[in-house]
């Protein structure tokens, strides 16, 4: 497996097996709550490291990638848990929108910081620690939109780039997945069940390095983080935090 861990459909099975393992507990949390309140999945990176090294190691160095693919195994895990019990769907349900959250990063300076990361580490998982100096509303994003080909009929769908302030580029082709080649320029929104699953919850908040951290005459610098989803609202000015992400 390692020598093929790379690939999507080998590291998504390795990861199902991983979360099947180690996180059987949390996986039920999510399938017998019923108020919707537990709609997040957290992975120990010391477990992951132990599990498979080199799956580990490719989530640090292409969270970006591998993250997403982390949320597609959540799902299938949480369906062959399901299929092995024999409660009604009204008590144990599918959490389509749950998201795996990576907590407990190795206790190494690249990968957990007291400063604030620099240009260099665009694209990494990082740890950082801070204090938090403000706290934005709680607000609504789009997260992607669903277009519908004129030509092939199929259906696919265009992501936000956080990056660009949650900015949906308006594709150029047809990206529909499959073997024949569709190089239609022509699209129009889709009406689909997915419509109104497309935005979610959303809060910036702003961070600043600790002062008792930087050595004597040191300005505190200060980032601005997005929560999502059920992160919002998790903070308030004065907290001291640990945020993981990319």
């Amino acid at each position: 497996m390692s020598d093929q861990i790379s690939n999507t459909t080998v590291a998504q099975g390795a990861m199902q097996m991983f979360l099947e393992e180690y996180c059987a507990v949390g996986i039920q949390a999510l399938l017998f709550d019923t108020d919707d309140e537990v709609m997040s999945l957290h992975i120990d990176m010391h477990e992951l490291l132990e599990f498979n090294h080199e799956l580990a190691m490719l989530l640090l160095e292409s969270p970006s990638k591998f993250l997403p693919l982390f949320n597609i195994a959540c799902l299938a895990a949480q369906r062959s848990l399901k299929q092995q019990t024999t409660v009604s769907d009204s008590i144990c349900t599918v959490k389509e929108d749950a998201q795996v959250r990576v907590t407990h990063l190795p206790n190494h300076p690249t990968l957990q910081r007291t400063r604030i990361p620099g240009s260099e580490d665009v694209g990494r998982l990082l740890s950082i620690s801070g204090t938090v100096i403000r706290t934005g509303l709680v607000k609504m994003m789009e997260t992607h939109r669903v277009y519908s080909c004129t030509k092939c009929r199929g259906v696919f769908s265009v992501n936000a780039e956080v990056e660009q302030y949650n900015y949906i580029p308006k594709p150029v082709r047809c990206l529909v997945p499959g073997p024949d080649f569709c190089n239609s320029t022509a699209f129009v929104p889709a009406d689909s069940a997915e419509d109104s699953q497309r935005c979610v919850d959303y809060q910036e908040i702003k961070i600043q390095e600790q002062v008792g951290r930087l050595t004597l005459g040191t300005i505190p610098r200060a980032i601005v983080v997005v929560l999502e989803r059920d992160l919002v609202d998790k903070a308030k000015s004065g907290d001291s935090v640990t945020v993981t992400g990319v």
